[in-house]
């Protein structure tokens, strides 16, 4: 009975705590519902248009919505809540929930995205006031792309600025090309600005230390700076301390290198049948024994099956390391900016190294109200190592495979098959070496004056000091060494730079006190610069012995040094007048005067002037009902640019060293050097007209930047041949004119702005089309028409850079009636060529002229964002571009068929082989016209960078002390698309190839 009553008890006990647990549910239920309401609204701009897709979450949770196509929108919260509404291109609205439950939100477009500020020459534009034709490049999309070269990070990142790779080796420099090349001996690289000093090399600034990086590309934004702005101009701004904030950052990443070639060389079954085929075609097509035909030490190889892998001995895999610790700080009256930067790369070229360091302090001090002194500094020291590496990789593809690389007791053998032709290229890895060092200096001291409302005066004095040591040395073991009877050779040499500029800069900016819509800025800059180079080169010939190695010069049979040096100087006068008109119509006026010391004493000045227009066309009344364009504006320049890229003293009359021997002893002596003097040598000027339109859609969402320029370069710098009988060989002078024109297309879009999800996508497009106008006015032959310079592969009417070969059609084939062709004496397996005017002769005239310049280029640019993961990538393509690639048809680059040198594979012609595309394998000979088969396509499209990081949240960020934490990989150049025969579809087989990078990184800030 007892135990029933428990029972019970526990039962109804169980029934009371469901009941209670159903009403506390049914309570909170009700409770939240009585907190959490149906929040409902519409989000226009402020001209009342509705703004599709804004993001709308909840302050400090990850609920969240968007709006419709109408701006409406609707989401639970709770009164205190406060919800968030962000758009690209708009400022962030926060609005507290009150009592009111039906929201009407405005958003305004946000003026830093619309008005963010671009440097231009001696000043600052907002970017909505731009006229003339600037690119201002993202530094934090540069820096997702793993290299230490600047250049390369620019690559797809402007329209109109081609970078190609200009060596691909540890520590390597790429090459920029603005808008074409406009001169043919005179210079066609841009000159970089950082921090209003001119720079040698765009490496010399560490990319951490970057904030802002500005491209000018036509006359009216490069005239102001007029000499050698004529290949364009890149200006760098460095980072500094702001006030009341101090950061401290640390960006650091390692990766891996390894390299990937677009060609298959000779195995070594292929290259024995190739050998067997070269030596059938030069004996009357009867094959001989292989005995016959091959060493011993081939025939072993061939026998066992052991062949070399050059590529393997020689390339290995890479690595790099890059490290940067920066920290800013500032108050009222200082701020400080100062970083140190590491970077290592091993080569992926074995016995190949590059080390750097670079340290800046930047420094502002306001001394009271009016004045503000500054200082910037950078200095750099780099060392890289590398053997005799161009050979080198030429050998890794042209020493034959057949053969042993080592004696019985493990040193090399000199020639692995038994050939002289064939050197084991493991001596030069292994036993030649170049050492160079460089420091790079500079020290920017600046005065800021402003003595009243709208003027200041700007004191900019700089020095920059590059110093370099370079050793060589090929030991007695190398292959020079071993050919010179075990005698070593080496070299030293010293180059020591030193440029100085001083500036007076002098603005003033006015509204003139009326209603703010007149607005008128004036510039004026005094400036003088002087460079002044020495360089001291020693070469040591016939060493006895390594045991000093590169120290020893002094035991050397023979040493031969050369002292060179130069000094040259630019004065120059500047003037600009910038008005516009209530933001609505510019006009820009600008005027810079150069005197140069580099040309003739009659032609030292020249006057740089330029004009801009500009009119911001959706300002005007009659767009104010056109909703979808935020932004619409048309501008138009011209104006004219010089360049001085030429080296001093060719207008004045030098003298060159001369030996002699006069009764029996050596004596030096000096006669005048083989290029005469010009007094009238002058300098090199580029006009342009640019007309562009700038658009806006939809907030913003869509952008898109259309220009049209056409270049015209005339009096161009150009060294001519002279009639021996002058006594002298050339001259340099100012002839001909060459013109580039073309369209530059930039687009942007926001393709998608979820809660948590973003998408942008960005198309660059840039097409040049060079031609030369005219050269030397001379003609010869009275036809009417002036000559070509058929010596120099110029031609009027074509590209500066073009072959004038002859043309293959095919091959000759057995059966073919070729006693009846343009070439009688050509054989079945020989290059069949066109004749062009259809003489049956093939001569001269029958070469023809292709285009080394490319149609076109561009870049495709994505983005994307998932709460805390990012990601980008970048494909670029240049289309329409041909080179010449030499190891298609030299004999030295294996290209020749004559199975003595390995080489990149042919599908070459043989009777059994009717199909092949080369010519048919000779021993004793070349092939004829091989080199016609040298001119192949090398577009390409590329696959040139990835990126993908994590950054942990800001909660999580705040409890650690942090403000930024990410973590990142990035991959580049991970893939190329061409039919270019080549380690990279840029350069030569035997250039130090391009690597695919991958590294791994760690960004923090605090």
């Amino acid at each position: 009975m007892e135990e029933y009553k428990q029972t019970n008890m526990i039962n109804r006990a169980k029934k009371l705590f469901k009941v209670s647990l159903i009403i506390f549910m049914c309570s909170f239920y009700n409770t939240i519902n009585a907190q959490q309401k149906t929040i409902t609204g519409v989000i226009t701009d402020d001209t009342n248009m509705p703004i599709p897709g804004v993001s709308i979450i909840i302050k400090g949770t990850t609920t969240g919505t968007q709006s419709d196509f109408d701006g409406n929108f609707t989401i639970k919260a709770a009164k205190g809540d406060t919800l968030q509404f962000s758009y690209i291109g708009m400022k962030t609205v926060s609005k507290l929930i009150e009592d009111s439950f039906e929201l009407s939100i405005i958003m305004k477009f946000d003026a830093v995205s619309l008005d963010e500020i671009v440097v231009v020459g001696y000043g600052t534009q907002k970017k909505s006031d731009l006229i003339s034709s600037v690119a201002s490049v993202k530094t934090e999309e540069m820096m997702k792309v793993a290299t230490s070269d600047v250049g390369e990070m620019l690559r797809g990142k402007a329209a109109g600025v081609q970078v190609t790779l200009g060596d691909g080796g540890p520590g390597s420099s790429s090459e920029i090309l603005i808008r074409g090349q406009n001169s043919i001996s005179g210079g066609n690289s841009p000159i970089v600005i950082a921090d209003g000093v001119p720079i040698e090399n765009i490496n010399d600034i560490n990319p951490n230390d970057i904030a802002s990086m500005e491209i000018l590309k036509d006359a009216a934004a490069q005239a102001i700076y007029g000499a050698r702005a004529s290949n364009g101009v890149v200006l760098i701004t460095t980072k500094r301390g702001k006030e009341g904030k101090m950061s401290v950052s640390y960006n650091g990443s390692s990766g891996i290198q390894t390299i990937n070639r677009n060609f298959d060389i000779y195995s070594g079954e292929e290259f024995a049948q190739l050998k067997r085929e070269a030596s059938r075609n030069s004996n009357l097509g009867v094959f001989l024994p292989d005995d016959q035909i091959f060493s011993d030490l081939e025939l072993s190889s061939i026998n066992s099956g052991n062949y070399i892998d050059w590529e393997k001995e020689i390339i290995g895999v890479g690595s790099t390391q890059n490290h940067n610790l920066s920290i800013a700080s500032g108050t009222d009256k200082m701020s400080v900016y100062t970083s140190l930067n590491y970077f290592n790369q091993t080569g992926v070229i074995k016995n190949s190294d590059y080390n750097r360091v670079t340290a800046r302090l930047n420094v502002d001090q306001k001394l009271n109200d009016w004045l503000k002194i500054g200082l910037n500094t950078s200095f750099q020291y780099a060392n890289s190592n590398r053997p005799n590496v161009g050979n080198i990789i030429l050998s890794s593809i042209t020493t034959s495979p057949l053969g042993k690389v080592y004696n019985d007791d493990g040193s090399l053998r000199i020639e692995p098959s038994g050939f002289e032709e064939n050197k084991n290229p493991l001596i030069n890895l292994k036993e030649t070496n170049t050492d160079d060092s460089n420091s790079n200096n500079i020290i920017n001291i600046f005065m800021d004056v402003t003595p009243f409302k709208g003027f200041k005066y700007r004191l900019n004095a700089s020095r920059r000091a590059w110093n370099q040591k370079a050793l060589s040395y090929n030991s007695t073991n190398s292959i020079t060494g071993i050919s010179s009877g075990g005698l070593a050779n080496g070299s030293v040499s010293y180059n020591d730079i030193v440029e100085l500029q001083l500036e007076n800069i002098f603005t003033y900016t006015t509204d003139f006190n009326t209603d703010s819509k007149h607005n008128l800025n004036l510039t004026g800059v005094h400036s003088i610069s002087q460079k002044e180079s020495n360089r001291f080169y020693n070469f040591a010939n016939n060493i006895p012995n390594d045991i000093l190695g590169i120290n020893g010069l002094e035991a050397a049979e023979t040493n031969t040094p050369t002292t060179t040096g130069y000094i040259r100087g630019l004065l120059s006068f500047v003037a600009r007048v910038q008005y516009d008109y209530n933001s609505k119509y510019y006009l820009t006026v600008s005027g810079r005067s150069d005197g140069s010391t580099v040309f003739g004493a009659n032609n030292k000045w020249s006057f740089f002037p330029a004009a801009a227009l500009g009119w911001n066309i959706h300002k005007e009344s009659f767009m104010e009902k056109v909703d979808a364009v935020n932004n619409l504006k048309l501008r138009f320049s011209y104006g004219s640019v010089g360049n001085e890229g030429i080296d001093p003293y060719g207008s004045i009359a030098t003298a060159g060293l001369r030996e002699y021997i006069i009764d029996g002893i050596k004596v030096s002596g000096y006669v005048g050097d083989n290029e005469i003097s010009n007094p009238d040598l002058k300098w090199e000027t580029s006009t342009t007209f640019n007309a562009a339109i700038d658009f806006g859609l939809w907030s913003n969402r869509v952008t898109s930047t259309v220009e049209y320029y056409n270049t015209r370069t005339k009096d161009l710098l150009f060294p001519i041949r002279l009639n021996a009988a002058t006594g002298y060989s050339s001259q340099l002078v100012n002839l001909g004119e060459v013109e580039n024109q073309g369209v530059e297309v930039s687009f942007n879009t926001a393709v998608l702005r979820d809660t948590d999800f973003k998408l942008d996508i960005g198309l660059i497009f840039s097409k040049n089309n060079n031609k030369i106008l005219s050269l030397s006015g001379i003609d010869s032959d009275g036809d009417g028409v002036e000559d070509d310079d058929v010596a120099n592969q110029l031609f009027i009417g074509s590209p500066t850079k073009v072959a004038h070969r002859y043309k293959p059609i095919g091959i000759f084939q057995e059966g073919e009636d070729i006693i009846s062709s343009a070439q009688p004496n050509a054989k079945p397996g020989d290059v069949k060529l066109l004749d062009k005017n259809n003489d049956g002769i093939i001569n001269a005239d029958d070469r023809v002229i292709t285009d080394l310049t490319p149609d076109w280029f561009g870049t495709l640019n994505l983005g994307a964002e998932y709460k805390g993961i990012d990601f980008s990538a970048n494909i670029t393509t240049v289309q329409g571009i041909t080179k010449d690639n030499s190891f298609l048809y030299g004999y030295l680059e294996g290209g020749s068929l004559r199975g003595i040198k390995n080489g990149i594979k042919q599908d070459y012609w043989t009777p059994e082989n009717p199909g092949g595309s080369f010519p048919r394998p000779n021993e004793s000979d070349d092939p004829t016209q091989l080199i016609s088969k040298g001119l192949q396509d090398a577009s390409y499209v590329r696959l040139q960078n990835v990126s993908v990081g994590y950054s942990i949240p800001q909660k999580t960020l705040t409890s650690l002390s942090l403000n930024k934490l990410r973590f990142y990989v990035t991959g580049s150049n991970l893939l190329t698309i061409t039919d270019f025969q080549s380690y990279s579809p840029e350069k030569s087989p035997n250039e130090y190839p391009e690597a695919v990078s991958v590294v791994v990184g760690l960004q923090v800030g605090f």
